[in-house]
């Protein structure tokens, strides 16, 4: 069956790929399964800490790729955790700092600054408000897998590359970073996140080597704890003009569009997993979407992308750098026993927990330890099989995988090179064309 495909390859990959559309008899079949028990209250608290440690060490590091407070991840974690609450989210989707929204909104700090980044966030809050508003979320399904891999390729690359200065400083910072990312990838992740142990034991080494660590380099009070962690609410007054706006939407609109795929792909994880079909887009016989999940006001798609919306405002308000639904830590939550809202509320909790009591903590991390941590990440986020599988079948003479390979191949280099917003667009009308199609 598709979708049961589609929840092992996101298990295995700890990213997403766009299924084929799946006929409507499909439906009945996955109806007629024996959906999994529903989780006791302590499974859900348990599963929302452990997605919580797994998490930290990755909204650091967003944090030092956007170039804001080295907290400010936490705080966006928790501002999308506790809105997609509120907002309605899927039940069972992790929502928080993200490096699909981090990596763009680097590039565009490094050119016009940080200053402008709680504008791009607000914008993208606003897009993603009009987006579920306008009931656009079911547009995800034109995103085929071809074009997800190239997205996640370029954005894989572009990760990459933006640690390279970190790792030619000196040998003993990429010594350091080498070693966080052996014991990332080689230590089991259960019962402490592998990359958390990685990171601390990296910058333990780092630090006997004399690296920096992040509270070496940075405000003093960002580590301090207690109620001085809590996140500054920047003045966005001065920032709504129209000149900053112009130049701050391009950022947004690619952020928004990216956030609503990744959001929406989380959802439907946990739709395979639960033997539901919320979020999960079925065509009939007139190729009219059927959607389950849209008896009531709302749809659950829609109720997702709504609660996105919020989440990243509250986010932009309060300092923060937004984010969106995460596929990996959703499948971890899903691994763990969580499955509702106790889990997803459990894990907004830690998230705050650690800024207010572990900050001091988190301050010692060095700087090298943390590259090592993204290093890994984009290792995970490049799809490696998916591309060398069309590689190996366009080479046998297969028409339509040069076609798929070409697709894949323009979205990555547009992705890298021009946007990802671009990126995706671009490779969605190359994938739809009739004319493709048919050289092919």
């Amino acid at each position: 069956m598709h979708a049961r495909w589609l929840a092992a390859t996101l298990a295995c990959s700890a990213t997403a790929l766009v299924a084929p559309r799946p006929a409507l008899q499909l439906r009945m079949a996955a109806a007629s399964e024996e959906p999994p028990p529903q989780p006791t209250l302590a499974a859900e608290t348990l599963s929302g800490i452990n997605v919580a440690f797994s998490l930290l060490s990755k909204a650091v590091a967003c944090s030092a790729i956007v170039g804001v407070d080295p907290l400010a991840g936490l705080w966006s974690s928790v501002a999308l955790g506790g809105a997609s609450l509120v907002g309605g989210m899927r039940p069972g989707v992790i929502a928080g700092s993200a490096a699909v929204v981090a990596v763009p909104l680097g590039a565009f700090a490094a050119t016009h600054g940080t200053a402008l980044v709680p504008l791009v966030v607000l914008l993208a809050a606003l897009l993603e408000g009009i987006a579920g508003a306008l009931g656009l979320a079911r547009a995800v399904d034109l995103v085929s897998a071809e074009v997800l891999a190239g997205f996640l390729n370029a954005l894989g690359a572009a990760l990459l590359m933006s640690q390279v200065s970190t790792l030619a400083a000196s040998p003993y910072a990429a010594g350091v970073a080498g070693l966080c990312v052996v014991l990332t990838r080689l230590l089991p992740s259960k019962p402490v996140p592998s990359s958390l142990i990685g990171l601390f034991v990296a910058s333990a080494v780092g630090s006997a080597f004399g690296l920096d660590s992040l509270a070496a380099t940075a405000d003093p009070a960002a580590f301090a704890g207690g109620l001085a962690a809590l996140p500054t609410p920047p003045d966005l007054a001065p920032l709504l003009n129209a000149d900053a706006v112009a130049v701050a939407l391009p950022a947004a609109c690619g952020i928004a569009f990216i956030s609503i795929l990744e959001t929406l792909l989380a959802a439907r994880v946990v739709d395979d997993n639960r033997c539901e079909e919320l979020c999960t887009f079925f065509y009939d016989e007139n190729d009219e979407i059927v959607l389950e999940g849209g008896q009531g006001p709302l749809d659950v798609p829609t109720s997702s992308v709504l609660a996105l919306s919020l989440g990243n405002a509250v986010s932009a308000a309060t300092g923060g750098f937004g984010g969106c639904g995460l596929v990996p830590q959703t499948v971890l939550n899903l691994q763990s026993g969580g499955a509702g809202t106790a889990s997803v509320a459990a894990y907004a909790s830690s998230m705050a927990l650690f800024g207010l009591v572990l900050a001091p903590a988190v301050g010692q991390i060095s700087a090298a330890a943390l590259a090592g941590v993204l290093v890994s990440v984009s290792i995970d986020t490049i799809q490696w099989r998916p591309t060398l599988e069309t590689v190996r079948a366009a080479l046998e003479d297969d028409d339509d995988a040069r076609r798929r390979l070409v697709v894949l191949v323009v979205t990555a280099v547009l992705c890298y090179e021009v946007g990802f917003a671009a990126g995706i667009v671009a490779g969605v009308a190359l994938d739809k064309a009739p004319s493709m199609r048919r050289v092919y």
